[in-house]
């Protein structure tokens, strides 16, 4: 009994220094859960800065390369022209050319960019809010003063130029240390002169001449070759000869089985009573005057005629069919009583202008044509028949009316739209200091 007395404040001892151990302990725990909350904040804050510069190259990168595609995508007209151009003045399309041209547009992108508004200048600073509630931003600064194109003044013959451009994008969030990365820019592009081709000038064919060639096999006409008919009116049968005279045929009844060159014009004054068959009629019109069929002609079938100068066919009754007719100058069709009526099989071609005012199209077969290479007085409804004008409308003019494709001599060039490449050469480089 009296050991247990001398030892009653063992008891509170131990208990007391276990809980000044455990207090000691969790101080301890306690501190170093603080430094690694307070290391943890730190380094995610590093590493928000950091993701604030990155944002910052990130962005740049992407306003300069939509910047350069759209200045490179305008300048290329430029460009293309200047190349038809230099040809047009026959200056050869050369490598050397091609260099420069590369340099003429590199110059043109560099001045773009210097004269853009969209990017800071140089000494000045581009900043974008990231987060608010972080107070997180970048800043793109230290630019160079001005894109370079380090290859474009060289001689040597790169496969590509290129334009550098160095800046620094500093990342800042709750006012922790900015981070600070350098990026530099690179841009290529190219001209691919195998996109740019030389070709011949093709044209169409609209000498409708060579549809009617001049008789070559015909006698000397006498003055009165053709024979009087039947009720005193006058007949070509089986004549094959040419006229150095002006002719004036009064009384005209038939033209057939004939091949009849007129020199110095023809006019046929009253009605035909049988028309024109099997026949080629050459007519060259003296200066002033004007090739006329007059009053009525009861067909004409199986026939080419040809007038050189002004022609005027007052009425057609009988129709126009397997003819060839070729005006080398103005043509009048009607006389405002009568009409041209019914064609089928035939084409009548006309290289000056025509008045078709007196035309009766609803008799026409879609086997017939008639192409006018300048203006068509008429309604606008004969546009939807087998009439074309090279004024109206040359597309339909060219595929209905060329006698086929030729080469003029002359050449030029065609340039693809792919003869510039720049799409794929875009090299953003980041280095972290």
């Amino acid at each position: 009994m009296k050991y247990l007395k001398n030892e009653r404040g063992m008891t509170l001892v131990i208990v007391l220094l276990t809980i000044t151990v455990f207090s000691v302990l969790g101080l301890a725990v306690m501190g170093a859960s603080v430094n690694n909350v307070k290391q943890v904040k730190k380094t995610e804050s590093d590493i928000q800065t950091v993701d604030a510069a990155e944002m910052g190259v990130q962005y740049y990168n992407t306003l300069l390369k939509d910047f350069f595609h759209q200045q490179i995508a305008l300048k290329k007209d430029e460009i293309k022209t200047l190349i038809q151009n230099d040809y047009a003045n026959k200056i050869p399309l050369t490598a050397d050319k091609i260099e420069e041209y590369e340099k003429k547009l590199g110059e043109k992108l560099i001045q773009a960019f210097n004269s853009s508004s969209a990017f800071p200048a140089f000494g000045s600073v581009l900043r974008k809010d990231i987060d608010v509630p972080t107070k997180s931003y970048f800043q793109i600064k230290n630019l160079t003063a001005s894109p370079s194109c380090p290859t474009c003044n060289t001689t040597l013959k790169e496969p590509e130029e290129l334009i550098e451009f160095s800046y620094e994008s500093y990342g800042f969030t709750n006012q922790n240390p900015e981070k600070k990365l350098t990026g530099k820019f690179i841009f290529t592009f190219s001209i691919d002169k195998a996109e740019i081709k030389e070709k011949l000038i093709p044209v169409q064919n609209h000498d409708y001449t060579t549809l009617i060639p001049k008789p070559t096999s015909v006698t000397a006409c006498e003055e009165e070759e053709f024979s009087t008919g039947s009720k005193g009116r006058d007949v070509f049968n089986n004549l094959k000869c040419s006229f150095d005279q002006p002719v004036s045929v009064d009384k005209p009844s038939e033209i057939i089985g004939s091949e009849l060159v007129f020199d110095k014009g023809v006019q046929f004054n009253k009605q035909m009573n049988k028309g024109i068959e099997n026949s080629t009629l050459y007519i060259t019109g003296l200066p002033g005057t004007t090739t006329l069929f007059n009053k009525q002609i009861n067909g004409i079938h199986n026939s080419k005629i040809l007038v050189n100068g002004k022609a005027q066919f007052e009425t057609v009754n009988q129709g126009i069919h397997n003819s060839t007719i070729v005006v080398v100058g103005d043509a009048i069709f009607g006389d405002g009583k009568d009409k041209l009526k019914d064609l089928s099989h035939s084409s009548i071609y006309v290289l000056g202008n025509a008045d078709m005012t007196d035309i009766d199209f609803s008799h026409f077969d879609i086997t017939a044509k008639i192409c006018v290479k300048g203006t068509i007085t008429g309604d606008s409804s004969l546009y939807s028949y087998p009439v074309y004008s090279e004024s109206y409308n040359k597309v339909k003019f060219d595929e209905n009316c060329s006698l086929g494709i030729i080469q003029d001599g002359g050449k030029t060039i065609e340039i693809s739209d792919q003869f510039m490449d720049w799409a794929e050469e875009i090299k953003p480089i980041v280095s972290y200091n």
